[in-house]
């Protein structure tokens, strides 16, 4: 009997794309802060205000090879409806240089030009209607600020009418830099370790590697820790360098290192560097410590920090308990709430081992701050609670 060997060869198909011509005309916005989390109705029309910072960048292009006679509409736009509208003079888009950039700020203040010093491009006649969407108006005049939502920042040229040989207008084709995601963080409060400072409460770890944790709508913060001396008051301890140092951490979970090495992280982007900022030092048994936190709000006209309360501990003897017991006490209570003082009645002076198992699984003690951070969000919520003994 004879074997025959079937050999395939793959024949390598590679794709094809259609032959697309280049466009004639182009717009497209793009903001340049898009992680930007709060944002003020002012910033988008600062009359006057030469030193506002810049949110958008817009390129037009004319690659039709005929100059032509255009003007920009632009809109602000929530839930499909506008809630601002502006448009700008009508100007000549040469086609030699066919590509130009211009920044909101030189738009609103007139000092866009296109080839020719009369040629002026100013987007003006700004038109605000805050009572397409309930309560806008309310939320707007008390703060300032847009609620939270999502905005899309559109803009189209449109080419004179009284032209015509006038093509068709033209919208952004390039959407996808075009959305803020607004969600006003507002909070920040510390979990663990410690109690307010001067609130007659000092908590006592017996670890020098404690968890730090906080909970914020935000998304980065500063994290500051200080050694308290003898007879200071809090004006003097955070007049001094603080012992640790952490800036832009993305996170709201942190345990102290057990080395003074210089600490970098990023963030899950990998947009910003989150490191230590100045010398490291360590925890000590015997001490008191201070820290807070700042939330980092990026903003339209800048970042804002928004700091939390100063909290306070002390270290003992490191021998003297199971470093993750407060800790995981203190989880327990923000998670349980109102029914904390009730389950541990049930378990009668429960101290916890340290062991931590979730739906069955082991994990560490990050694992019970993202089911916190998720419990607060609103992402789960706990059905039932069962006490085994």
């Amino acid at each position: 009997m004879k074997y025959v060997s079937l050999i395939l060869l793959p024949l390598l198909l590679l794709p094809s794309y259609p032959l697309q011509a280049q466009n004639d005309f182009v717009i497209d916005l793009s903001l340049l802060i898009p992680e930007a989390r709060v944002f003020y109705l002012g910033d988008i029309n600062p009359t006057g205000a030469a030193n506002a910072r810049n949110y958008f960048q817009l390129r037009m292009e004319n690659n039709s090879g005929i100059d032509r006679q255009a003007r920009i509409n632009f809109r602000v736009v929530s839930n499909s409806q506008e809630i601002v509208t502006a448009r700008s003079n009508y100007f000549t888009l040469f086609a030699d240089p066919g590509q130009y950039l211009f920044t909101n700020n030189q738009l609103n203040l007139g000092s866009a030009f296109i080839k020719e010093p009369t040629n002026r491009v100013k987007i003006s006649d700004y038109r605000i209607d805050l009572d397409v969407i309930d309560n806008l108006t309310y939320q707007v005049g008390s703060t300032g600020k847009l609620p939270a939502g999502i905005y899309q920042f559109l803009v189209e040229l449109e080419f004179n009418p009284l032209d015509p040989a006038a093509p068709a207008d033209v919208s952004d084709q390039y959407q996808e830099d075009n959305t803020l995601i607004i969600s006003n963080p507002t909070t920040i409060e510390l979990i663990f370790p410690g109690s307010p400072v001067n609130s007659g409460d000092l908590t006592r770890l017996s670890t020098t590697l404690p968890y730090f944790v906080w909970q914020s709508d935000a998304g980065l913060f500063n994290l500051y820790v200080y050694r308290k001396y003898e007879s200071e008051s809090i004006d003097d301890v955070l007049s001094r360098d603080p012992i640790l140092f952490l800036e832009k951490y993305p996170n709201q979970v942190f345990q102290y290192p057990s080395s003074t090495e210089p600490l970098f992280f990023m963030t899950k982007g990998g947009t910003y560097p989150a490191r230590s900022v100045g010398p490291v030092r360590l925890i000590e048994p015997g001490n008191i410590y201070y820290w807070f936190v700042e939330a980092r709000i990026q903003t339209a006209s800048g970042e804002v920090l928004l700091p939390s309360d100063v909290y306070q501990f002390e270290v003992v003897d490191r021998g003297s308990g199971t470093p993750d017991s407060d800790l995981i006490l203190s989880y327990l209570r923000q998670i349980l709430r109102e029914r904390y003082d009730e389950y541990l009645q049930e378990l009668q002076g429960y101290s916890p081992s340290g062991n931590i198992v979730l739906n069955g699984n082991s994990v560490d003690v990050e694992a019970l701050a993202e089911l916190l951070q998720k419990l607060m969000s609103g992402k789960v919520t706990i059905e039932n609670v069962l006490i085994e003994k």
